[in-house]
């Protein structure tokens, strides 16, 4: 092989790692948002694993023992940030499906995969602030005793995940 050959695929080799690497740290993000672990409210919603929406809030309503308007409460504040969210989540959809038709997969593209991770980027932190802000709502509702309780469910399920091997 000659030199100059060697060199550029070094140097393709490096994009790919850096745009990897960069996959690597927006994957989780992406799932949380897509709500791949919730139950379809959509990111910063759902709650999933104690996730960042507040949603795991109304299935330990019980265990909490909240009132009936503190329920009425939080479902309107996720209903309210589902719909506020749902042009970034169209938006971010759109994105990807219109780069999927676009993009050959056999032929790497560092432009353009940089330019989708460039215009997914800001709506994917748009919807984890959107998140972290759905969250403080719901938990505002709480008294202190019911937010004391609920940080206990949660340290019980973190110690329960962790205690099963193979389970991240």
């Amino acid at each position: 092989m000659a030199p100059p050959e060697r060199e550029t695929i070094m140097k393709t080799r490096k994009v790919v790692m850096a745009t990897l690497a960069t996959v690597a740290l927006l994957a989780p993000a992406a799932i949380w948002a897509a709500g791949r672990f919730g139950h379809g409210m959509g990111p910063g919603m759902e709650g999933g694993r104690f996730g960042m929406g507040g949603g795991e809030v109304l299935r330990f309503a019980h265990k909490l023992g909240l009132s009936g308007d503190q329920v009425t409460q939080i479902k309107g504040i996720l209903s309210a940030a589902k719909t506020a969210s749902q042009p970034t989540r169209t938006q971010l959809k759109a994105n990807r499906q219109a780069f999927q038709a676009s993009y050959n997969p056999a032929q790497f593209d560092a432009t353009a995969v940089n330019a989708y991770i460039a215009q997914q980027t800001p709506l994917m932190q748009q919807l984890v602030r959107s998140g972290f802000q759905t969250r403080a709502n719901v938990l505002a509702v709480l008294t202190p005793s019911q937010l004391t309780q609920l940080n206990q469910l949660r340290a019980k399920f973190e110690q329960w995940r962790q205690s099963k091997p193979g389970r991240p």
